[in-house]
């Protein structure tokens, strides 16, 4: 994420784009909005943070631009005390969020992922919108499997059905991106999307993240702000790693889920709300209500419809289909539209078990197609990326060996002689076991001279 720093006082920005870099964002800083609009000159930014009381170019003339000329780039605006009122003109020209000075570290980077988000958010859903109109269009690559198929089936099924969807499955399997299909292909597509991850948000703020807040509610509420439930009405909202949401926390979601109304913090008032709610968790949620950590009613309104999304490793079948796209994709983005993988390199991601997951795959393949000096991704360029790609193997490698290409046919060839010795009449096994299929095995076994 790119992100400009403006404000007029040294220590301000400098302490500001220390925080940023530290937390892994490229951060650029201006002492005003002139400089600032010349930044913009060499590219776009992602996000620009800027004080309001700035000369020459104020934050409302920064703001002005970048929704001009770059509609994408998300805004918050810093601002004292006495300068409210334009804080509540910056929202209404468009400005992303606003933060009130003096504020603590975990404030604005809170408000940073939240932009995060929702870039992500927003350019996700472009990218399913540009990929056309017909329902079969709006599912992205997610497999070619069983399992996968039918995770598809199910989700056109209730797709445009008003209730309640949880997703499980281990981190990276996919559950955003699920969620956000399910949205493209309902009636609420061109409604927004929403989502925010429970566990990201201190406990003290994700009630008025949720639902709003209304002026005075607490100290340092000098504004009205309505809550994402408000933000995505008509549409849906994807509370993901509810598992983690406060017990206090629940109950208010219960409510909300009961009577389908919210309420901020500190109104007296009730309001109507229609939103789809998806929740998504990695975590054992029957384990959690065992150890009293989460509320059993609220599992049973929020499981109306249910879909697991298995781990990689269970259907790795889909790895060489979804390798390839990720590939291809990563291709155009670097300028190597040529790029594909050796066999050798396709047998070693279908061998690696990837406790990442999905995310995982996609990440290596990044990595290996960045530092890849041809067209053809080796085994090489993988393993530079999966740094415990040797203890994830199925079956253990001897310290002596390793993955340089004068050995790699040696090691492939004991993989297979040690899976068979420990299968001798049980060839099912020993292609489970190396996930590779029976055709391919048959081919190694006389490649190598194994009988």
């Amino acid at each position: 994420m790119k992100i400009l720093v403006l404000d007029d006082q040294i220590g301000m920005r400098r302490s500001l784009g220390i925080l940023l870099r530290k937390e892994g964002f490229h951060t650029d800083e201006a002492e005003n909005g002139k400089q600032a609009i010349s930044y913009f000159e060499k590219g776009p930014y992602d996000l620009v943070i800027t004080d309001l009381k700035m000369s020459p170019g104020t934050g409302l003339d920064v703001l002005y631009f970048v929704k001009e000329r770059h509609p994408n780039t998300d805004v918050i605006i810093m601002t004292g005390y006495g300068t409210v009122d334009s804080a509540v003109l910056a929202m209404k020209m468009g400005a992303f969020d606003y933060i009130l000075k003096p504020f603590k570290n975990e404030e604005i980077l809170h408000r940073v992922r939240k932009s995060m988000n929702h870039l992500e958010t927003t350019r996700e859903l472009s990218s399913l919108h540009k990929r056309g109109t017909s329902e079969n269009s709006k599912v992205p690559l997610l497999g070619n499997s069983t399992a996968i198929k039918e995770i598809v089936a199910v989700m056109h099924k209730i797709s445009n059905l008003d209730i309640s969807i949880l997703l499980t499955g281990e981190t990276g399997t996919g559950k955003s991106l699920i969620a956000k299909t399910i949205h493209s292909l309902s009636s609420r597509a061109d409604k927004p999307f929403i989502s925010i991850n429970c566990a990201s948000v201190p406990e003290n703020l994700l009630e008025s993240e949720l639902f709003g807040h209304v002026k005075g509610a607490f100290t340092g509420a000098l504004l009205e702000r309505k809550g994402l439930f408000e933000a995505a009405e008509g549409g849906s909202i994807l509370l993901d790693e509810i598992g983690s949401m406060p017990f206090p926390m629940q109950a208010k979601l219960l409510d909300v889920l009961q009577d389908r109304a919210i309420r901020r913090i500190g109104s007296n008032k009730s309001k109507a709300i229609n939103v789809r709610v998806i929740t998504a968790t990695n975590t054992d949620i029957i384990k959690a209500i065992d150890n009293g950590l989460f509320r059993n009613d609220l599992y049973y309104r929020i499981k109306v419809a249910h879909i697991h999304v298995p781990p990689l490793r269970d259907h790795a079948e889909d790895i060489p289909s979804l390798g390839n796209h990720f590939l291809e994709s990563i291709g155009k983005e670097l300028n190597k539209p040529d790029l594909e993988f050796s066999p050798e390199a396709l047998e070693f991601l279908l061998h690696y078990k990837f406790p990442g997951n999905v995310r995982e795959l996609a990440n290596a393949i990044s990595g290996a197609a960045a530092v890849a000096v041809s067209n053809i991704i080796s085994v090489q360029d993988l393993a530079l990326t999966l740094t415990n790609s040797l203890t994830e193997m199925p079956t253990p490698i001897p310290p002596e060996r390793d993955l340089h290409p004068n050995s790699l046919e040696e090691w492939e060839k004991e993989l297979i002689v040690e899976s068979l010795k420990k299968n001798p009449s049980n060839l099912t096994k020993v292609c489970s076991e190396l996930r590779i299929g029976r055709t391919t095995l048959w081919r190694k076994m006389k490649k190598y001279n194994i009988e």
